[in-house]
């Protein structure tokens, strides 16, 4: 009786220890990596290079970046740029998206008249804050809320963009390629790294969308 003869195609013990070692080591880099990032600290040192924030002088506006669970961060941000004299007015997207009832104006609220309102009660009155009629839409919307921007205040000679941490540099250099090269754009950044709202969201999707970014907004 003859032995089968051995598959071609099946791993050889050197081939398969390989595999093992290259699966352990991808296994223990994910758990490594999925429990560091856990911490607040870490998070916010590997989110480093997303923020920058580099108010140095007065600013004519600040424009409030739109959308997401931080957005009420950055309107308490713009506020106190507000209070300390650092700015003269607010600007903000207009939102016509219908939110809660408000039990004092006994009606229900856009998002712009909650923003409105939320900044009145942070000591910017009304005549401070200007709304912008255009909307952005929503893919690449940090770019086209630039553009929105840029196309209604073309005037403007000094700006300041509040946004949230990972976003600042994304929004600086949106704002900078839309606005006239005689307005000067700084960015200001709601929260430090490891304080802000956002903290916890994903930190690769940021990267990722600065990129996308650099390479799409022209």
């Amino acid at each position: 009786m003859t032995a089968n003869p051995i598959r071609s195609d099946s791993p050889t013990p050197k081939t398969s220890s390989r595999w093992r070692w290259a699966f352990g080591f991808i296994l223990a880099l994910w758990v490594t990596s999925s429990i560091l990032l856990t911490n607040a600290r870490i998070r916010a040192w590997v989110s480093t290079p997303l923020h920058v924030s580099n108010l140095k002088s007065k600013a004519d506006v600040a424009y409030v970046m739109s959308g997401g669970h931080a957005y009420w961060e950055r309107l308490q941000a713009a506020s106190d740029l507000y209070n300390m004299g650092q700015i003269q007015q607010i600007a903000i997207q207009n939102n016509p998206t219908k939110t809660q009832y408000d039990f004092v104006q006994k009606k229900t609220l856009t998002m712009t008249q909650r923003a409105t309102r939320f900044l009145d009660l942070h000591g910017v009155p009304e005549h401070s804050i200007v709304v912008g009629s255009k909307e952005s839409g929503s893919v690449l919307g940090s770019w086209q809320e630039a553009q929105a921007f840029a196309a209604e205040f073309p005037t403007i000679s000094r700006l300041v963009v509040v946004t949230s941490s990972p976003h600042t540099r994304r929004s600086l250099m949106c704002f900078r390629r839309v606005m006239p090269e005689d307005c000067e754009v700084s960015v200001f950044a709601a929260s430090r790294p490891e304080h802000g709202a956002e903290l916890f969201n994903p930190i690769w999707l940021e990267y990722g969308k600065l990129m996308l970014y650099w390479v799409a907004a022209r």
